[in-house]
């Protein structure tokens, strides 16, 4: 009885490592990228800075 109740402990932290896993998997493919929301972040703010003071070449 006792390896039955080893085995069951074991599962259920495999299931719980498992459910955690998928759980991020999916938050990490909807939610969108921060590096990419940095980047359109700046791009805005370039266009916003050059149509204030105009373009300025670099």
């Amino acid at each position: 009885m006792q390896i039955l109740t080893h085995s069951a402990q074991f599962f259920d932290t495999l299931s719980m490592h498992a459910s955690k896993m998928i759980k991020k998997l999916l938050k990490s493919i909807i939610q969108p990228k921060v590096s990419t929301y940095v980047d359109a972040k700046i791009w805005i703010q370039k266009i916003l800075l050059e149509e204030k003071y105009g373009k300025i070449n670099s």
